[in-house]
């Protein structure tokens, strides 16, 4: 059973950051309840989608968003390719990281390539010097592929990669953004299934070779996501709400 909040339901606003895509909303009411894992996960033959399953009216969605510490000022040469830096293990909730990273290791790239797992300290400690490295490398590279995990829409590889102005592939995101990545124009979105890495296969390909159009998309990309999707941007979400 969800607990009752000792707090009026009228003054009581409740941010969910939890992996886990259910709401608890407690029994006595809220009057806003924020939630960040939107989607559920559900299972394909050999790779997962998500679908965004229907809320309350007073629940609404919150994103991850640019922090300060994600971001390299200086100016770096982009002297790495391509780069993808999941970590080489099997997990249930994770089966399209590992496609996606099988297809990349097969596929012969011209120049500097990072695949794999890259030193990457903790989450919770964004200044440590692994961390600083890490974001270096996104900085450098010109191409980066990610994927949302599995079982939700977002993560901070996803605002990591836009922060640093790199190309940004990543899988197609169901969560409703207040303002939504556009495909083509702020990142190149794929699907997880075999269809869709057929497709990602070429269009990396394309990428790479023509490197002024994938300045143009990540530099728009970039731009678009220093604007909207900042953590001031997400309190301003949260206040437009509310107030």
């Amino acid at each position: 059973p969800t607990p009752e909040l000792n707090f009026p339901p009228e003054k009581t606003v409740i941010i969910d950051y939890h992996d886990n895509p259910r709401w608890f909303l407690p029994s006595n009411g809220a009057k806003a309840y924020f939630k960040r894992s939107w989607t559920e996960m559900e299972y394909k033959e050999n790779y997962t989608i998500r679908k965004s399953c229907p809320k309350p009216f007073n629940v609404h969605p919150i994103m991850f968003a640019i922090m300060d510490e994600f971001i390299i000022d200086k100016e770096m040469e982009r002297d790495v390719a391509l780069s993808c830096t999941f970590r080489p293990v099997r997990h249930r909730g994770h089966l399209n990281r590992e496609r996606v990273l099988k297809l990349l290791k097969g596929m012969k790239i011209q120049g500097n390539v990072q695949l794999g797992s890259y030193t990457r300290g903790s989450m919770k400690r964004f200044n440590e010097p692994d961390m600083r490295e890490y974001f270096r490398l996104l900085k450098r590279s010109r191409i980066v592929v990610t994927c949302n995990p599995g079982r939700w829409d977002g993560d901070h590889r996803t605002w990591e990669a836009l922060a640093n102005g790199a190309l940004v592939f990543i899988d197609k995101i169901y969560f409703p953004l207040s303002h939504p990545l556009i495909d083509g124009k702020h990142c190149i979105f794929y699907e997880p299934s075999d269809n869709g890495l057929m497709e990602l296969w070429k269009r990396i390909l394309y990428y790479v070779e023509n490197q002024k159009e994938a300045e143009v998309i990540a530099n728009q990309g970039h731009k678009f996501a220093m604007k909207y999707h900042r953590t001031s941007n997400r309190i301003d979400e949260i206040l437009e709400v509310i107030l």
